[in-house]
């Protein structure tokens, strides 16, 4: 059973700066209401090396390290509950997830997680929602001009595919298909 301390002034969290899901966690804990402080570094920065001598050593390619304000470091999934601690709504989940019965499900997770997180980034978070909206503003109205579509008065979505080079593409859909 992972301990968490009562009183933390900050933590910091190292992690892959170049994974869509590190980066899209990183945002995430950013918008969430604090408990401590919460400093992420890419790894990859000189800044790292600077702030935390020797965290190359510590492979932090292959899992997130966080160090504590008390020196105490921890990787994989005790350093996602220490950051999941942080967050002032979800400190009641994290000392759950720290348990004994469920700190061994969050470790299979975490390293299911970790050992997938380069295909998973390049699947659901490297687009981000800014492009999607870009793409979707520059496309023409098609319209129906002789009606012969059957989508006139229902609207109509749009559904993302790739192309045969693996691009992404737009096309128009019924909004509600028969």
């Amino acid at each position: 059973m992972m301990r968490m301390p009562i009183h933390l002034k900050w933590v910091e969290v190292f992690y892959d700066g170049r994974c869509g899901m590190c980066c899209t966690f990183h945002e995430w804990i950013g918008r969430q209401p604090r408990a401590y402080e919460v400093r992420f570094i890419p790894y990859q920065s000189p800044e790292a090396e600077r702030v935390f001598p020797g965290v190359s050593t510590l492979d932090p390619a292959r899992e997130m390290i966080v160090r504590t304000s008390e020196g105490r470091v921890f990787r994989a999934a005790e350093a996602w509950v220490y950051c999941l601690y942080s967050c002032a709504n979800y400190r009641g989940t994290a000392r759950k997830l720290a348990s004994d019965r469920l700190l061994p499900v969050a470790k299979k997770a975490c390293a299911l997680l970790a050992g997938n997180r380069h295909a998973l980034s390049k699947v659901f978070f490297r687009r981000k929602d800014r492009e999607v909206r870009e793409v979707l503003h520059e496309m023409p109205d098609a319209g129906c001009p002789d009606g012969a579509c059957g989508l006139e008065g229902r609207g109509t979505r749009r559904r993302e595919r790739r192309d045969h080079a693996g691009k992404f593409d737009i096309e128009r859909m019924p909004a509600h298909p028969e």
